[in-house]
């Protein structure tokens, strides 16, 4: 029997270098192995240690093993809950036992590992390489996705209609409960969904041929009761429509503490449902390694947890930039740190609510390079490398679509939903918008992002005439981003100085929701290097529009300013510690609820942040 040992705490890999066609790289010694032929079952066994990064042992008492594999040539997955063996729990030791559909394909697997479930949390090992070689004696076994919680399922449904009798319908609805409850427990764990649906889908399809063929039903009974079926796996599908990423990172963060839900749960019961309701949670600077003071590095995530208890009543939860600290030197660790908040906001609560992440100028970890280039005593030893846009978007899985909002490319940082219900229209824009393509003599990027925020010509091209065009005339528009609203006072035509904070084309945004708000159009430009912009905007055949407000966070404290031709609302950090004079000593957060009736946007707050109402 092959052993394999995984220490979670120190087992890694380097990502992969294309997530398009993923491919990790087993040549390396430090990988557990395993071999096998297809149609092997049950016998090809694996004995599994999990030990801690000291080397003891992790207890595994309550934990049930997941095998979770990408099978060979990429098309299938499997999800195995129900062939490991607990040997010994106390001392981390379980077995596993491949079944066949593990080794229907011949070839590497693309990933596979063990997923240690408990009490609806988990913790994966390190993947494993595992080989199977092909069987050219033997064929016949058609490739498919393999998730045992729905195998089960499926053969209680077979064994009922093979045996029906005349309490087929009480059958049925006990395995309908059966069902839903199997779902319910799964939905937010699973990946390939809708692979599943077409397997359940070829799967009734089956059964309902065996069925007429053999005549174990009237034809009427049938009809009746497959529709339930039918209805049922739907409904479960459609609990399942979120994809979960399958990685390293885990659901994370604390429970909230009794005092916190006493202040929610009063907060819970003052907030209008029949009204659309936004949380704006920003600059949380979630970070393994913080300079924060006298607070631990997951109180930013941990706070989360206090906004998403309110997911089932309010439309949507905005993660506002600068969600994680980018303080760290490993950029491995920042990944991680972007990974677990990304996880935890997009999957840590039922999603009632609509949640999405805008970018700041800390979540792209450019800090560490401009201490490099400085020369900084906090510097890393070598060249660091930020997080690019397109790690934030795949972070974030943007490119899913998750909450069928509209973004530019199908992926942007950027993006627009509306809520017909309500006649909103929700924009979040991308404040961090920095010409990557543009290096530096080090061959990182020219501009650091923590100092050069603005935007460029594709975002305001977009904005001005795909975000801010069809908007039904009864509609109010809200907008979202991480910088605020007033413009550099610092010379923007120079940017050299990548120690000076510049908001770059700020005030050709501005322009554009100023035409937005009065109906007019114009030209708008600036020939500032490397951010060159000319829009123009259009919105005299649409009239003028509402825009409830403009809220932004990077400030860290609240404040409201109306020189710009809207309402510039900043919202206090969820942060405590921020260095600023008007800084908040305790983090919070902000509900932003939403009266067209007074033409009010009205703000509740959480923490340090306030009660407030701005008219429109």
């Amino acid at each position: 029997m092959e052993v394999m040992t995984f220490n979670i705490g120190k087992d890694r890999r380097n990502l992969v270098d294309d997530k398009q066609n993923f491919n990790i790289d087993f040549h390396d010694s430090k990988y557990n192995w395993l071999e096998a032929r297809q149609y092997e079952e049950s016998m090809r066994q694996v004995e599994v240690h999990v030990v801690h990064g000291d080397g003891s042992p992790v207890d595994l008492t309550g934990v049930n093993p997941v095998f979770e594999g990408w099978l060979p040539e990429g098309l299938y997955r499997i999800i195995d809950a129900k062939h490991s063996v607990m040997i010994d729990a106390q001392n981390g030791i379980f077995r596993f036992d491949f079944p066949a559909p593990a080794f229907q394909i011949a070839g590497s697997y693309k990933q596979a590992f063990f997923r240690l479930m408990k009490d609806g949390k988990s913790v994966t090992t390190l993947e494993f390489s595992l080989d199977v070689l092909a069987d050219k004696v033997i064929s016949g076994l058609v490739p498919s996705d393999y998730i045992t919680p729905f195998e089960d399922e499926y053969d209680k449904l077979t064994a009922i209609v093979e045996n029906a009798d005349s309490k087929f319908t009480e059958q049925l609805i006990e395995w309908k409960s059966e069902f839903n409850k199997t779902v319910g427990d799964l939905n937010g764990d699973y990946l390939s969904i809708k692979s599943l649906a077409d397997a359940l889908d070829a799967r009734l399809k089956n059964l309902e041929d065996k069925i007429k063929a053999d005549g174990l039903l009237t034809q009427a009974d049938f009809d009746a009761q497959i529709k339930i079926v039918n209805e049922t796996i739907s409904n479960a599908l459609d609990q399942l429509k979120k994809p979960i990423p399958v990685g390293n990172s885990i659901i994370i963060g604390g429970p909230i503490s009794s005092d916190e839900k006493n202040l929610l749960d009063k907060l819970r019961s003052t907030v209008d449902t029949s009204k659309f309701n936004l949380i704006f949670f920003n600059d949380s600077h979630y970070g393994m390694q913080s300079d924060i003071k006298n607070y631990g590095p997951r109180y930013g995530i941990n706070h989360l947890n206090t906004a998403l208890y309110l997911d089932d009543l309010v439309n949507v939860i905005v993660a506002g930039g600068d969600n994680i600290d980018g303080h760290l030197l490993s950029y491995d660790g920042l990944i991680n740190d972007e990974q677990n908040f990304a996880t935890e906001l997009l999957f840590g609560s039922p999603n009632h609510a609509d949640k999405f992440a805008l970018k700041g100028n800390h979540d792209d970890g450019s800090l560490r390079l401009r201490w490099y280039r400085e020369g900084s005593k906090y510097a890393p030893n070598s060249f660091p490398d930020t997080i690019s846009n397109t790690q934030f978007k795949s972070d974030y899985m943007n490119g899913q679509l998750l909450f069928g909002e509209h973004r530019n490319n199908g992926d942007s940082n950027y993006f627009y939903k509306d809520y017909p219900d309500f006649k909103v229209r929700l924009i979040g824009l991308d404040s961090n918008d920095i010409p990557e393509d543009i290096k530096a003599a080090d061959g990182g990027n020219k501009y650091v992002g923590l100092n050069n925020m603005g935007y460029r010509q594709e975002q305001l091209d977009w904005f001005a005439n795909v975000a801010l065009q069809n908007v039904p005339e009864n509609y109010v528009t809200i907008i979202c981003v991480h910088s605020p609203a007033t413009p550099t006072a610092n010379d923007d035509t120079n940017l050299t100085d990548y120690t000076v904070t510049h908001y770059t084309n700020q005030a050709q945004l501005n322009q554009i929701i100023k035409d937005f708000i009065n109906g007019q159009s114009s030209v708008i430009t600036n020939n500032v290097q490397d951010w060159e912009v000319k829009v123009q905007t259009n919105f005299v055949a649409q009239g003028k529009r509402d825009v409830a407000g403009y809220i932004h966070g990077h400030y860290h404290y609240e404040e409201l300013t109306t020189n710009q031709g809207f309402n510039n609302i900043s919202c206090v950090s969820a942060i405590p510690y921020t260095g600023f004079n008007k800084g908040a000593q305790n983090g919070g957060w902000t509900l932003f609820t939403l009266d067209r009736d007074n033409r009010k946007l009205k703000s509740t707050g959480y923490g340090l942040a306030t009660n407030r109402a701005f008219d429109y």
